[in-house]
C-alpha cells in the first residue's frame, strides 16, 4: 500500500485496507472467542487492550500533524486540518470523508489524515461486535452465532455490490459495505472453522496458501482506478487473505513460511506504524516539492517513512504494549483514552473555529478569501449549476447583453466545465449584445442515451436531465447555436460513459459508447438546423495554483513553480479527446471546435496564473479570468455563425 500510495508501481496496492480488514477481523475474533470460551471476557478490558494498541501512536500523528500544519499551511488548509483530526478523533473519519468527496472537493492527495478512514471503519465495528459475540455465546443462542455472522457478511457484501454501481463514494467509506471484510477474517475463529482447519492435511494447507498469496498478489499487480471497487473485485484479494490464515491455523503451511522471512516479518512488526505515518510524510512532502513528487522524493520519503515508523513503533507503540512497563486498570485506560479524544477533539475544533489562525498571515488569507468568493459565486452558490434532475429555469440563468428584454438565441449546455465558463459568455453577450442561456448539471456531459461513471447521486439523474434539456433548447425556435462542453478525459479514456442498460465491460467498449453518445447529440442538433461549437478538454493542472501560491507566499517560497506546468502533463489527454472529438463529429457540417489547450499552453507549459490571477480554481475547473481568456475562441467561432450575424452595424440579427 505505502508503494501504491508513493507512486512506486502497485497499481492495486489499494486492496491492501481490505487484507488488513480480513486480517484483523480474525485476530481480534479469535481473542474474544478464547475468553469468552474462559470466560473471562470483559467489555473494559477489551478496549483497554484497543486503547493500548491504537491510541498512543495515532495521538502521537494527530500531534505532529497539526504541528507541521500549524507552520506549513496556510489558514483555509489549516482549518480544513482541523475539521479532519476532529472527524479522526472521534473515529468517524471515513463518515467526514465520505461526506466531503463530493463533485468540486480539494484533491484528497493533500489531506493529511485521509488514511484513518479505514481506522475509523474497524473501530465503529468493534463498538458493537464484542458485545454481539458475547450476547451469541450464551447458552440459548450459541447454535446461532455461526449463521449470524454469515448473515452480516453475506448482507454486507451484497450491499457492497450493489452500492459499488450505485453509491460508489459510499461503498469505498462506510462500515455497511466493508463489515463483510471483516466478519469473513471473523467467521475463520468461530466454531466449527477452527476445529476443521486445525485438521486441514498439511499438503493441502501448503496448496491453500500459496494459492492466498497468488489471489493477493495477483489484484495488486492488475487492478487499477478503473475497477469498481470494494464490490465483488474485492473478493479476490480478501479470499486470498483467508486463504492464507486459515492454511495457517494448524501448523505451518509453505505460504506461512514465505511469510516468515526475516525482512516481512519486521514490515509486519512495524505495519501500524509504517499505515500511521507513510499518509502524512507523503503529503507534507507534495506540501513542500508544491506537486507531485520526483522519482527520487518519492524514494526519499518512502525511506522517511520506514525510519520514522521504526521510531514510532520502538518508543511509542511497544512500551503502551507492555504490561510490565505501563500497568493499571481496564477503567484507567478508557478514560485516559476517552480524555486525550476529546482533547484532540477541542484541539481540531480549536483550529477550524479560529478560521486556521488566519492572523498568522493576513494577507494571503484574504488573497484565498476572494478567490474561493469567485469560485463560489461563478459555480458553488450559481443556481445554473443543477445537482438533480430539474433543469434550472432560463430566467436568472441568461448570460450576456444588459438588455434582458433580448431573446436568448445561444445555449451553453454540459456540467460544470461548462458551467465555469459563464463569465465568458457574459462578455462575448455583452461585446456582441447576444444572450445565451445556461443548462448545466454537474457530472453530466451534454450527451443522449448514455449514464455515466462512476454513478453517484449527481450522475443517476443525467439522462433525464439531459433529455429535457434537448427538448428545451430544440423546442425554442430562436436558439441558434449549441455549445457543448464538459470534462471530455473520463470519456475519451474509456471510463466515463455506460450504455442506458447494462453494466461497464471495457475501456475500448465505453470509448465508442462516448463517441457514438456525442455523435448522435450532433447529429440531432444539427438536423434541427441548429449549428454546434463544441469547447474540448482543458488542460488539467497537477495540483490547485490557488492552493499553490497561497503556500509558497504563507511559507515565502518562490511562487513560480506555481506560475505553470509542463505542457506535456495534459498534452496525451488532450489528443486523446481531440482523437474521440473528431471521430464523433466526422463530417458532419455546422461543427467548430474550440481548443482551451491552444490558448492556455505553448508547446513547452501551460499558463496556470497571468497577471497575478489564477486562470484555474481547483485542479480542473477554470477560474473567472480563465473563463474569460478562452472567451476569445469562443467568441470568434459565434461571430462567425451564419445563424447568428447579420448585417446591422453591431453584427447581430436583431
Amino acid at each position: 500500500m505505502i508503494l501504491f500510495h508513493a507512486n512506486l508501481s502497485c497499481p492495486g496496492g489499494f486492496v491492501g485496507v481490505d487484507l488488513f480488514f480480513v486480517i484483523s477481523g480474525y485476530l481480534i475474533t479469535k481473542i474474544i472467542q478464547r475468553d469468552l470460551e474462559q470466560h473471562r471476557f470483559s467489555v473494559m478490558k477489551f478496549y483497554q487492550r484497543r486503547i493500548r494498541r491504537i491510541f498512543p501512536a495515532l495521538f502521537l500523528v494527530f500531534l505532529v500533524s497539526a504541528c507541521v500544519g500549524l507552520y506549513l499551511f496556510p489558514p483555509l488548509e489549516l482549518q480544513g486540518l482541523g475539521k479532519s483530526i476532529i472527524a479522526a478523533a472521534a473515529f468517524c473519519s471515513n463518515i467526514f470523508f465520505y461526506r466531503h468527496s463530493g463533485y468540486f472537493d480539494t484533491s484528497s492527495l493533500l489531506e493529511p489524515l485521509l488514511h484513518t478512514w479505514t481506522l475509523s471503519v474497524e473501530e465503529q465495528f468493534y463498538i458493537f461486535w464484542p458485545l454481539m459475540l458475547a450476547v451469541l455465546s450464551t447458552r440459548s443462542l450459541s447454535k446461532h452465532k455461526f449463521s449470524s455472522v454469515l448473515v452480516i457478511l453475506t448482507g454486507s457484501l451484497l450491499l457492497s455490490a450493489y452500492w459499488v454501481t450505485h453509491l460508489p463514494n459510499a461503498a469505498f467509506y462506510l462500515l455497511p459495505s466493508r463489515a463483510w471484510e471483516l466478519a469473513l477474517g471473523a467467521i475463520l475463529s468461530i466454531a466449527p472453522f477452527p476445529r476443521i482447519l486445525a485438521r486441514m492435511p498439511r499438503p493441502v494447507a501448503d496448496i491453500a496458501s500459496l494459492l492466498g498469496l497468488a489471489m493477493i498478489v495477483i489484484p495488486i499487480a492488475s487492478y487499477d482506478a478503473s475497477i469498481p471497487f470494494p464490490g465483488l473485485a474485492a473478493i479476490v484479494p480478501c479470499l486470498g487473505a483467508a486463504f492464507v490464515v486459515a492454511a495457517g491455523e494448524g501448523g505451518s503451511s509453505l505460504g506461512g513460511r514465505i511469510l516468515s522471512l526475516r525482512p516481512l516479518v519486521w514490515v509486519g512488526l512495524i505495519s501500524y506504524s509504517l499505515y500511521l505515518w507513510h499518509w502524512p510524510v507523503l503529503v507534507f512532502a507534495r506540501v513542500i516539492f508544491l506537486g507531485e513528487l520526483s522519482l527520487w522524493q518519492r524514494m526519499a520519503s518512502v525511506t522517511l517513512i520506514f525510519a520514522v515508523s521504526w521510531l514510532s513503533w520502538r518508543f511509542v507503540e511497544s512500551p503502551f504494549r507492555d504490561p510490565q512497563i505501563m500497568s493499571g486498570q481496564p477503567r484507567t485506560y478508557v478514560i485516559g483514552g476517552l480524555v486525550m479524544t476529546a482533547l484532540f477533539i477541542v484541539i481540531g475544533f480549536v483550529l477550524f473555529h479560529s478560521g486556521g489562525f488566519p492572523n498568522r498571515s493576513p494577507d494571503v488569507a484574504r488573497w484565498v478569501a476572494s478567490q474561493e468568493q469567485d469560485a463560489k459565486s461563478s459555480l458553488f452558490n450559481s443556481p445554473c449549476l443543477a445537482w438533480k434532475e430539474t433543469i434550472p429555469p432560463a430566467e436568472g440563468c441568461l448570460l450576456g447583453s444588459t438588455n434582458t428584454a433580448l431573446p436568448y438565441n445561444i445555449v451553453l449546455w454540459g456540467d460544470s466545465h461548462a458551467a465555469h465558463l459563464a463569465p465568458a459568455f457574459v462578455g462575448i453577450g455583452v461585446h456582441l449584445g447576444l444572450m445565451s442561456r445556461q443548462i448545466t448539471k454537474a457530472g453530466c456531459p451534454p450527451l443522449l442515451g448514455i449514464r455515466f461513471l462512476p454513478v453517484s447521486r449527481m450522475t443517476i439523474d443525467c439522462p433525464a436531465f439531459n433529455d429535457s434539456a434537448i427538448k428545451a433548447l430544440l423546442g425554442n425556435q430562436r436558439v441558434r447555436v449549441i455549445v457543448l462542453a464538459a470534462r471530455w478525459i473520463h470519456l475519451a479514456d474509456g471510463t466515463g460513459a455506460r450504455p442506458i442498460s447494462g453494466e461497464y465491460q471495457n475501456k475500448n467498449e465505453s470509448r465508442q459508447i462516448f463517441i457514438a453518445a456525442l455523435h448522435r447529440t450532433i447529429e440531432t442538433i444539427v438536423e434541427s438546423g441548429r449549428e454546434v461549437i463544441i469547447v474540448g478538454q482543458v488542460p488539467s493542472p497537477e495540483f490547485n495554483p490557488i492552493t499553490c501560491v497561497a503556500r509558497a507566499r504563507f511559507n515565502h517560497w518562490d511562487e513560480s513553480p506555481c506560475l505553470s506546468m509542463p505542457a506535456k502533463a495534459s498534452a496525451e489527454g488532450e489528443a486523446l479527446v481531440n482523437q474521440a472529438l473528431n471521430a464523433a463529429i466526422g463530417t458532419t457540417p455546422s461543427v467548430r471546435v474550440i481548443h482551451p489547450f491552444d490558448v492556455l499552453c505553448s508547446k513547452q507549459t501551460c499558463q496556470l496564473v497571468s497577471n497575478g490571477r489564477p486562470l484555474f480554481w481547483d485542479e480542473t475547473h477554470l477560474s473567472d479570468a480563465g473563463a474569460r481568456l478562452i472567451g476569445g475562441s469562443i467568441e470568434e467561432s459565434i461571430s462567425s455563425s451564419a445563424r447568428i450575424v447579420g448585417t446591422n452595424n453591431r453584427g447581430v440579427t436583431p
